[in-house]
């Protein structure tokens, strides 16, 4: 069993951590909507999704919400990044900001995880260097990007029977990362480098 923290609990995140949390391991869901946050420790869902309201009764032992992040053995980031038509590129602040909120609580050993939807290289330019202000480098720590593969409907079947791809830093993020998500994915797991999950994730959008 792992200790998670996850970063967003929108579309993505709040079902990712649910799905989690029944399988074994203790999350805590992170937002900085307060709102979001009070709703949760309330009982009560901020989302509708069929069948989120039965997995969150069957995973409210082993997950909580909060507004702060913790110490955790795997960090995964699944915040917003919408489309900038100016650019043409993803905004990443939501993302930078999380790697952020991440730095302080980041130890060797850790994994960390990014299910947000980057553009090519972002995971090595942008969040990887935020990680390492916290003086532990990549390769002490593990990184992995698995984009999500889900649509809203659908969310819950998709996240457990789809294909996914991770991609990691070395072998080892890889293969600790498909351990992970082997707890509820049902679908087959296939396993590249960073640069590429990413490419792959914006080639299918």
């Amino acid at each position: 069993m792992a200790k998670i923290c996850v970063l967003g609990l929108g579309y993505i995140g709040f079902p990712t951590g649910l799905l989690l949390a029944s399988h074994g391991h203790e999350v805590v869901g992170v937002d900085v909507n307060k709102t979001v946050v009070e709703t949760l420790q309330a009982g009560k869902l901020h989302i509708v999704e069929p069948g989120l309201d039965e997995l969150f009764a069957s995973a409210k032992d082993s997950f909580s919400a909060s507004t702060e992040v913790c110490d955790a053995d795997v960090f995964l980031i699944a915040v917003p990044t919408p489309f900038d038509k100016d650019t043409r590129l993803s905004d990443l602040s939501y993302v930078k900001s999380a790697a952020e909120m991440i730095v302080p609580h980041l130890k060797a050993g850790n994994l960390v995880i990014l299910e947000s939807t980057v553009s090519p290289c972002a995971s090595e330019k942008v969040v990887i260097p935020i990680l390492e202000k916290s003086g532990v480098k990549a390769g002490e720590f593990l990184y992995s990007h698995c984009p999500e593969r889900a649509i809203p409907g659908k969310t819950l079947y998709e996240m457990e029977y789809n294909d996914r791809i991770v991609g990691g830093i070395d072998e080892k993020s890889c293969e600790v990362t498909r351990d992970l998500y082997k707890s509820y994915v049902k679908g087959d797991i296939h396993l590249t480098d960073t640069n590429t999950a990413e490419f792959v994730k914006l080639t299918e959008n």
